[in-house]
């Protein structure tokens, strides 16, 4: 009866380090990594908003009503690596962006565009109708197609044998990023703890794939990062918070 008596009188604090301790690792970390996402509130969050890097591909034409439109040839997800695919989409221009576009933007520029996805109808003589996107673009950027890497103060010397696969290195690096934002939790953060500074600053806990932050990098990719940053820092505050209180309960 005694020693039954001191099974359930044993101190509470070592009965929680049993609990919480499974394996040398925390019970309480191994759940906040299966935890629900958060909640948030619909009018908090962009409503369906999208961003794209891709390439221009007709001229920018004023819209019969207002604004103005082009389209824009993206490169899409392909699960074989050796053969890409493209889509296009529908850009509307309104307002100051409308203007700068038909004095700026020509086809074969590379840009960056940001804003709501939309879809609209086109029907065609024989009947028959076909499903296409479009983006009200809210922010538009021009993407540097290769960085200048010498320049002379008598002449400059043209890099014209590499600027196809310069071009094409940027595009691929700048698609890369816009998988890491579309799904952040998808990469290992090696920022704070990297080897040495030519170490990735991030890297894909799948593919093996791997980004590293340059000073050339474009502004958009810079607010982005801020706002993951601050969107982490927010969450592990909140769930630290969480857990110090279900450690009451």
């Amino acid at each position: 009866m005694a020693s039954r008596l001191k099974t359930f009188l044993r101190p509470f604090s070592a009965y929680r380090s049993v609990r919480t301790r499974v394996g040398g690792e925390s019970f309480v970390y191994r759940q906040s990594m299966i935890r629900r996402p958060s909640t948030v509130r619909r009018d908090s969050v962009p409503w369906n908003w999208c961003s794209f890097i891709g390439t221009v591909i007709r001229p920018v034409k004023r819209s019969a009503r207002k604004g103005a439109y082009t389209v824009l040839e993206v490169k899409c997800p392909s699960s074989n690596s050796s053969s890409s695919s493209f889509c296009r989409i529908l850009l509307y221009l309104s307002d100051k962006l409308e203007e700068v576009s038909l004095e700026y933007l020509k086809p074969n520029d590379t840009i960056f565009v940001r804003g709501p996805l939309g879809s609209y109808e086109k029907y065609y003589e024989d009947g028959s109708h076909a499903i296409f996107y479009k983006v009200d673009v809210q922010d538009l950027n021009f993407i540097k197609q290769y960085r200048q890497i010498h320049k002379s103060t008598e002449m400059e010397i043209p890099v014209v044998s590499s600027t196809v696969d310069d071009g094409k290195e940027l595009r691929d690096r700048l698609h890369l990023w816009q998988v890491f934002f579309r799904n952040p939790h998808e990469w290992w953060d090696n920022r704070q703890r990297k080897l040495s500074p030519d170490a990735a600053d991030f890297r894909h806990k799948d593919t093996h794939d791997v980004l590293c932050l340059r000073p050339d990098d474009p502004s958009w990719v810079r607010r982005q990062l801020q706002l993951y940053d601050l969107s982490s820092t927010t969450n592990c505050r909140r769930k630290a918070h969480e857990w110090q209180m279900k450690d009451f309960l």
